[in-house]
């Protein structure tokens, strides 16, 4: 009887501890292979997962992620300072 149910655990537990084994693999071989720097070998290592989090949390939401929110703040700021001109121009 305990065979029996250790059989689906193992079935399930596998492919999970390989994924998850694939996962830090990829980490690594990024962090190697990144430039030279602190924050930039951080950042080039665990950018896909910090993505796949904002992803995860916009399709979860339903709202914007930080990036595109940035992405459109600095749009409008562009067009704004375009359409203001310079304070000095009367």
């Amino acid at each position: 009887m305990a065979s029996e149910l250790q059989f689906p655990a193992v079935v399930f537990m596998v492919p999970i501890a390989l994924f998850g084994l694939a996962i830090v693999i990829g980490v690594i071989v990024r962090w190697v292979r990144a430039p030279r720097g602190t924050r930039s070998r951080f950042r080039h290592a665990f950018g896909p997962i910090m993505s796949a989090g904002e992803k995860y949390q916009e399709l979860h939401t339903g709202q914007r992620g930080l990036q595109d929110s940035i992405i459109e703040s600095v749009q409008e700021q562009e067009v704004g300072g375009a359409e203001a001109g310079t304070p000095g121009e009367r």
